[in-house]
């Protein structure tokens, strides 16, 4: 059976104004509906490739294309806004986005996802509304934060700072892979896809990552928070630019995976220091570690491949799966499930609906990056890669079971 729904939201779920009063609640509820919708077209459509009869596309641009901006561009900044527009404005003392601006964020970022499958599959002068109506999500989302970070002050400034200049980082991430769509290019779709994975999504990971995960470590333990000091942010800013810098102007693979290690190496020294301890045996902290040890990984198995001319390229896909599902995704179902469960005045505790959600996501990061090995293919329709489509499928389908009649209910009071 579904969760029940709270006592008095029968009312409130046909008024569209209550559920875009908080920015989470649509843009959570878009963004697990546009995951478990892409990710499944995806894989019936490498899964026809595979047969006799495969699925025709209009776009002039290979699909998996398509697929990487879609999940770059569709799913993480749907959940990335809605929690930005929940959280940023309590972090620096502004009031928060009219239901008028959700609402825009919403039919842009909607509007455009939808836009890049009519493009894909029947008409492809569509994509170029489709980068358009996305880049018009972000330049919102983002004129929305500057506004809101005036009101930031003191050291801890810093943090909202660079959040804000991740958020920027993604905007020119994604005009410039609509122009390697559009044409199509593949040195600007590639390019694009590494300034998205280690200069947005990395860095903001970096910035929000310091400031919740030791103190919702520190709260559940009943401590003071451990140190976060803003230089070891800086730090962490520093080196992924330059990593972006040198993987896009200069052939220096070497001193890529070097950036690649020290980010690897920073990122465990500070889980270290945040002193996890017994958090790790509360679900709800432990994702969030897992999901930064999956970063470590990633970028620990990046630096190797990088070392390794031979073979290390074949590795790629593998290795930026495993930083974008089981790192980035497992982050942002983490926090948006804390996020619906504290504003919906439950337990921020972990039932066996978000546990199955939770183990099922690491299910599809696992297969994602051991199926290419274990078929012998690393790319490809016949890698298997795609069939970790169905954990994915699994994760968002559970979590979307639980989480919707908290995200279309009232709090309860």
């Amino acid at each position: 059976m579904a969760p029940a729904i709270p006592s008095g939201a029968s009312s409130a779920r046909g008024e569209p104004r209550f559920v875009l009063a908080a920015a989470y609640r649509p843009l959570f509820l878009a963004g697990a509906v546009h995951a478990l919708l892409f990710v499944a077209l995806w894989a019936a459509l490498v899964e026809s490739w595979r047969g006799a009869r495969p699925v025709p596309i209009a776009a002039r641009c290979p699909v998996a294309w398509l697929h990487a901006h879609a999940m770059l561009f569709g799913t993480f900044p749907f959940y990335v806004f809605g929690f930005l527009g929940t959280a940023f404005p309590r972090w620096v003392g502004a009031p928060p986005p009219t239901s008028r601006r959700v609402a825009s964020w919403l039919v842009l970022l909607g509007g455009g996802q939808t836009a890049l499958l009519l493009g894909a599959l029947l008409a492809p002068a569509l994509l170029v509304s489709a980068f358009a109506l996305e880049l018009g999500a972000f330049a919102s989302v983002l004129a929305f934060l500057a506004g809101a970070l005036r009101r930031a002050t003191g050291e801890r400034r810093l943090q909202p700072v660079l959040v804000v200049f991740a958020v920027a980082i993604g905007a020119g991430a994604l005009a410039l892979d609509g122009a390697g769509l559009a044409l199509p290019d593949a040195r600007l779709h590639f390019a694009a896809v590494t300034v998205a994975l280690h200069g947005w999504l990395l860095l903001l990971v970096g910035g929000v990552a310091q400031r919740i995960v030791p103190f919702f470590t520190a709260s559940w333990l009943g401590r003071p928070p451990a140190a976060r000091p803003v230089s070891a942010l800086a730090v962490w800013t520093g080196l992924g630019l330059l990593r972006v810098v040198l993987s896009l102007v200069a052939e220096a693979p070497r001193a890529v995976a070097g950036l690649d290690a020290a980010l690897s190496v920073l990122l465990v020294y500070e889980l270290r220091a945040w002193r996890a301890g017994r958090a790790w045996r509360e679900p709800m902290l432990a994702v969030l570690y897992v999901s930064l040890l999956w970063i470590a990984f990633a970028l620990a198995g990046l630096a190797a491949a990088g070392l390794s001319p031979a073979h290390g390229p074949s590795f790629l896909t593998a290795l930026r799966h495993a930083l974008a599902i089981g790192g980035f995704a497992t982050l942002v179902l983490g926090i948006s499930t804390r996020v619906v469960l504290g504003h919906a005045g439950r337990p921020i505790v972990a039932d066996a609906w978000i546990l199955a959600s939770f183990a099922s996501l690491q299910l599809a990061a696992l297969a994602r990056v051991v199926l290419p090995w274990l078929s012998g293919v690393m790319q490809g329709p016949d890698s298997l890669a795609h069939l970790a489509a169905l954990p994915w499928i699994a994760a968002f389908a559970l979590w979307l079971w639980r989480m919707l009649p908290l995200l279309v209910g009232s709090p309860r009071r």
